[in-house]
């Protein structure tokens, strides 16, 4: 029958040898680290996705995007008025993006204090 070392009755002539091919178990891979003696750490798990931080950040990309607007919009000269004109005509603009800014800060911190619980 088969050889009581080969378990699973496969013979081997004199000088053929068989390799396993495809990916063995424990090799090193993305994030792994091998160790002495062959052994390889599991790789490291993914962080979490902060949304508080992201919903953050946004707040103050919009508020830098409305201030940038506002800023652009006292450069303009377009209609012959003057600075006081231009200064006050858009601080709606400019008050709509702290607005937004606003509650965007508001839902950061929010998020932020719902992870702590």
């Amino acid at each position: 029958m088969s050889d009581p070392q080969d378990p699973y009755g496969q013979q081997q002539g004199p000088g053929q040898q068989y390799q396993q091919q495809g990916y063995q178990y424990g090799q090193p891979g993305y994030g792994q680290q091998q160790y002495p003696g062959g052994y390889a750490a599991p790789p490291t798990p993914r962080k979490p996705l902060e949304l508080a931080k992201i919903v953050t950040i946004a707040a103050w990309v919009v508020l830098g995007c409305f201030a940038l607007a506002f800023l652009y919009a006292l450069t303009q000269d377009d209609f012959g008025s003057d600075f006081a004109d231009r200064l006050f005509s858009n601080l709606p603009q400019l008050g709509t993006g702290v607005f937004y800014a606003g509650v965007l800060l508001a839902v950061g911190v929010w998020l932020r204090g719902r992870e702590s619980d």
